[in-house]
C-alpha cells in the first residue's frame, strides 16, 4: 500500500524521511528508551542506514510505519503490524522532549482509527514490558483492555522480559472527553512508578526508608524467623534465606507491576530494620502492612514509618482510603495504627493467616484527614 499521511489533533503522522534520522537517534539514545524498548542498541550502523528503505518495505507489505510530528518536529513514532488475520499490533515511541503532552494518545486514536476503518481490523492489540506504565496509561486512556501478564513475553537484547497484554475492539476507542473512570488515580500513580525510586525522611531520628537490597537479605530472613514476627505476621514458617531470596525478586515484580510500594526502614548505619509496605487495591485504595527488626523495636519507627507511607499514598498515589488488619492480640501493631490515625472498626472472625488458619483479625481505616 502507499503511505498515507493522518492528521491527529495538532499531531501529523507522516512518512519516515532520512531528515527524521538525527532526532530518532537521539530518541534511541534516551535511557528511559532503552529501558523498554527491544530493538538491538546502540542503534548505529546498517540499521540506521537501512531504516527509512525498511519502512517502504513495511508499507509496501500493509504495515503503516509512521513518523508523528508536531509543528514539523519529530515528537514519536507509531505503526501498525499484521499479526493474525484481522488483527494487527500497535507499537509507538514518545520522544523524551514531547512527554507529557499527550503525544501517543493522539497518535494512537488516529493509527487505531486508520486501522479499524481503513485495513479491515477487527482486533489491535497492544503489549509492553512489564513497568513501562506511561506506555499502559497510554493504552488505557485510548481504550485498550490491559487483559494480563505474559510471563517471559518478549526477549530484550538476550534477556527474556514480562510484559502486559491487551486489545481494543471496534467502537472502543475513547476520545479526549472520555477518560476512562479512576483515570486520575492512575495517572498519579503512573507518574509514581516511572520515576526514579527515592528515600524518605521520616522525622524519626536516624530512621529512613530506602528500597530493599541484597545486602538486606540475612537481617530480613532474621527478622522474619524472629518468634514474635512468626506469630503475628502471615510469613513462612521457619523462614530461610532461600524465602528471603524469594520475597526479593518477587517484591521488585510486584513494584514493575505497580501493584506494591515497599519501602525498608534503615537506620544511622544503613541497617535493615524492618519494612513498611502499602499493597495497592481497588482504584484509590490500600492495605498497609508493617513489622519491625527484633533490634529496632521499642524506639516508635514502625509508627514513623507508617506515617510516612500512608502520607506518600494520599499525596502522591491518590489513595482515598488505607486499611489496616492484624491478628485479634497484636496489640503493637494496633497501637501504631491507632498512633498513625486509623479507626479500628471491629473484628471479622476466622480471616485466613498462614499456617494458624482461621483467626479473628481487626480491621481499621485511614482517610487522608485523619492522618496523625
Amino acid at each position: 500500500m502507499e503511505p498515507v499521511t493522518l492528521e491527529a489533533d495538532g499531531l501529523r503522522l507522516v512518512e519516515w524521511e532520512q531528515r527524521h534520522m538525527a532526532d530518532l537517534a537521539r530518541i534511541y539514545a534516551d535511557p528511559l528508551i532503552e529501558r523498554y524498548l527491544v530493538m538491538p542498541l546502540p542503534w548505529s550502523g546498517p540499521a540506521r542506514d537501512r531504516f527509512v528503505s525498511l519502512q517502504v518495505r513495511h508499507w509496501n507489505g500493509g504495515n503503516p510505519r509512521w513518523a508523528v510530528e508536531e509543528d514539523g518536529v519529530l515528537v514519536g513514532s507509531m505503526a501498525l503490524t499484521k499479526s493474525f488475520p484481522s488483527e494487527m499490533t500497535i507499537t509507538y515511541v514518545t520522544a523524551p522532549w514531547a512527554r507529557g503532552r499527550g503525544v501517543a494518545q493522539r497518535a494512537i486514536r488516529s493509527a487505531v482509527d486508520f486501522g479499524f476503518a481503513e485495513l479491515g481490523a477487527q482486533r489491535i492489540a497492544w503489549d509492553a514490558i512489564v513497568g513501562n506504565h506511561a506506555s499502559r496509561l497510554a493504552a488505557i486512556r485510548t481504550g485498550f483492555t490491559v487483559e494480563g501478564v505474559a510471563r517471559h513475553g518478549v526477549h530484550q537484547r538476550g534477556v527474556s522480559r514480562d510484559c502486559w497484554v491487551g486489545g481494543i475492539l471496534p467502537g472502543e476507542l475513547r476520545g479526549p472527553d472520555d477518560p476512562p473512570e479512576h483515570y486520575g488515580i492512575l495517572k498519579r500513580q503512573a507518574g509514581f512508578f516511572m520515576a526514579e525510586r527515592r528515600e524518605l525522611e521520616t522525622g524519626a531520628a536516624g530512621l529512613r526508608l530506602r528500597e530493599l537490597r541484597e545486602q538486606d537479605l540475612d537481617d530480613l530472613t532474621a527478622t522474619c524467623a524472629d518468634a514474635l514476627t512468626q506469630r503475628w505476621v502471615d510469613l513462612p514458617r521457619g523462614y530461610t534465606r532461600a524465602d528471603a531470596d524469594w520475597w526479593f525478586g518477587a517484591s521488585r515484580r510486584r513494584w514493575d507491576r505497580g501493584e506494591t510500594v515497599l519501602f525498608v526502614l534503615a537506620d544511622e548505619s544503613d541497617r535493615y530494620c524492618g519494612s513498611v509496605e502499602l499493597l495497592l487495591r481497588a482504584p484509590g485504595e490500600a492495605e498497609l502492612g508493617y513489622y519491625c527488626a527484633p533490634w529496632a523495636r521499642g524506639r516508635g519507627w514502625a509508627t514513623a514509618a507508617a506515617r510516612r507511607l500512608c502520607r506518600l499514598g494520599f499525596e502522591e498515589l491518590g489513595l482515598e482510603r488505607i486499611e489496616w488488619r492484624a491478628v485479634v492480640g497484636n496489640e503493637a501493631s494496633r497501637r501504631v495504627a491507632e498512633k498513625t490515625g486509623f479507626t479500628v472498626e471491629g473484628v471479622r472472625r476466622r480471616i485466613r493467616h498462614g499456617a494458624d488458619g482461621r483467626v479473628d483479625s481487626w480491621f481499621g481505616s485511614l482517610f487522608p484527614e485523619e492522618l496523625g
